[in-house]
């Protein structure tokens, strides 16, 4: 493991405060415990404040191996502000605690709490939950390891290679860096890194020492291959071994002028070879004559270049081979970023008894594309604002997918049309040169409810809740955490029909996939909301016991 992630572990159970409830909550003191009496909350009707006897008791347990079921010693466990370390049989123990309520983490160097990225590990326990011995789950970290070879068979030193990982949020799909290494002088490789789904990659290296010539990207799974389906799925404790073999090539310069009067804006150009394989180069510009210079390996490429200029970005694109020598008199043509206006309209059935219509950042607005951005491993494009307060997206040519987190409180996207498309049932699709043609959002506040219970193992519990929609909506999937009791609720829920599914920590998934749903189909329920309803729908979670990492 490495010591920027326990480092940053760390950080993390440091931001853990005790959360203190001004209630008495009885739990089973420990035998010999001392009672005392504590001050508790104020009384509302006389202002006077009041003393209650709080018994302090022992909050116990034992750490274990999540994969193995073996004890982990000399864990480090924390009970609010205060921490021990296991011993050889994993267990812990903390004596005279008087707190009614406890956020527990448990770190050690080459494990991990949790295997999902948007958790901190970190749990919540409340009164009679501590009054039982608990069991806490660290998870062995999984190990990428692999070798990069030249095609004679020699080793190249001093390559980065990077671990990106697969991650699901409400709005889509990323690819998230999460660890690099250099190969060492043998060629060889090693990143640590939680149970998941990750693609390595192995990017352009103009000039390498060792060879002397241009080190080509590879990719594992490739670059190629369609969607994110084609991932490395590693399990906790597991070791992958990969061996890399990318390609070497000398580079010849490639001279391009532009015909576009854009300024000397910094220019990003990336070369997508025929093979699929994405080429980040760098640009030399020369002269206010706009030539610019950049390498690249023998074969045929699409440039596309793009001026990031704030309001008026553009990009260019065109089709270059590369001989085995120098060439000059590529044109890069630049043209606009089409920037598409986005309109609000308020349904004529919305009632106007319930707040302000919501503004546009309210209701969270991406652009979900298939194709992520080589540098930034996002697919998503965010509305922009210009000079005259206006929103538009700026999208590059090709198909994207109108998604929605919707923060908009009452409201929320009833319709959306680009022209004649229906873009909660359609893909966008922007043309070169598009520009003018609005996205028209209808916005509407006849919502309904939903309401219910969260049970694990039997009994009310804190745990994860996603709605999937099943219906035509800009915000298929909805997630949320039931409270201490079990409980939940979700205000002014879109009307449509659902599929729910409850786990015990937090779980990234492709929900819009129904084969994310099959291997925990005896946990999802169904259920349809109409505008001004509020059905109850109870759940039985998922026991993370059940989510293999």
């Amino acid at each position: 493991m490495s010591s920027a992630w326990f480092v940053s572990r760390l950080r993390r159970s440091g931001l853990l405060l005790p959360l203190l409830i001004p209630a008495v909550i009885s739990i089973v003191p420990a035998l010999g415990a001392q009672m005392g009496s504590y001050p508790v909350a104020a009384n509302s009707a006389t202002g006077t404040s009041t003393t209650s006897t709080v018994i302090p008791s022992t909050v116990s347990g034992q750490v274990i191996n999540a994969t193995t079921g073996a004890p982990v010693p000399r864990a480090l466990v924390r009970l609010n502000d205060r921490a021990v370390l296991t011993d050889h049989d994993g267990k812990f123990r903390f004596d005279q605690n008087t707190a009614s309520s406890a956020n527990i983490l448990v770190t050690k160097p080459g494990f991990s709490a949790t295997t999902e990225m948007q958790e901190g590990g970190n749990l919540y326990f409340q009164g009679a939950q501590m009054g039982v011995p608990l069991e806490l789950r660290l998870y062995p970290e999984a190990l990428l390891t692999g070798t990069v070879i030249g095609p004679d068979g020699t080793p190249l030193p001093r390559i980065a290679v990077t671990a990106l990982r697969s991650f699901w949020e409400d709005t889509g799909h990323r690819w998230v860096t999460v660890g690099q290494d250099q190969t060492d002088s043998h060629g060889n490789f090693r990143l640590p890194e939680p149970a998941g789904e990750y693609r390595l990659e192995m990017r352009y290296t103009p000039l390498d020492r060792t060879t002397g010539e241009a080190v080509l990207p590879v990719s594992v799974p490739a670059e190629g291959s369609s969607g994110t389906s084609q991932v490395i799925k590693v399990h906790a404790g597991e070791e992958l071994h990969f061996e890399l073999r990318p390609a070497v090539s000398p580079t010849h310069t490639v001279t391009t002028t532009t015909e576009s009067a854009g300024g000397r804006d910094f220019m990003r150009i990336s070369a997508r070879s025929s093979s699929g394989s994405t080429l980040q180069v760098n640009p030399q510009v020369n002269g206010p004559g706009g030539e610019t210079k950049i390498q690249l390996p023998q074969g045929t490429y699409t440039l596309t270049a793009r001026r990031n200029s704030p309001e008026n970005p553009e990009q260019a694109e065109t089709t270059v081979t590369v001989p085995d020598h120098d060439i000059s008199g590529v044109v890069l043509q630049f043209a606009p970023v089409p920037s598409i206006p986005i309109e609000l309209i308020v349904d004529s059935s919305a009632t106007s008894d319930n707040n302000q219509p919501p503004t546009l950042p309210q209701l969270g607005l991406v652009l979900q594309s298939d194709q992520p951005d080589p540098e930034r491993g996002d697919s998503s494009v965010r509305p922009t604002t210009r000079r005259d307060q206006s929103f538009v997206f700026t999208a590059s040519p090709g198909s994207y997918r109108l998604q929605s987190r919707n923060n908009a409180g009452v409201w929320y996207i009833k319709s959306a049309s680009y022209g004649d498309a229906d873009l909660l049932q359609q893909e966008l699709v922007v043309a070169p040169g598009a520009a003018g043609t609005p996205i028209r959002l209808v916005v509407s506040n006849q919502t309904g409810s939903l309401q219910g219970t969260v049970n694990l193992n039997g009994n009310p519990a804190v745990c994860w809740i996603y709605l999937i929609s099943t219906g035509a909506t800009a915000q298929s999937v909805m997630s949320l955490r039931s409270n201490g009791s079990g409980s939940y609720t979700v205000a002014h829920l879109p009307p449509g029909s659902y599929q729910a599914i409850a786990f015990e920590r937090r779980h990234s998934a492709n929900y819009r996939d129904p084969a994310s749903l099959a291997p925990f189909s005896g946990h999802v329920r169904s259920v349809t909301v109409n505008a001004g309803d509020k059905p109850t729908l109870n759940l039985d979670a998922v026991p993370v016991a059940e989510v293999a990492p």
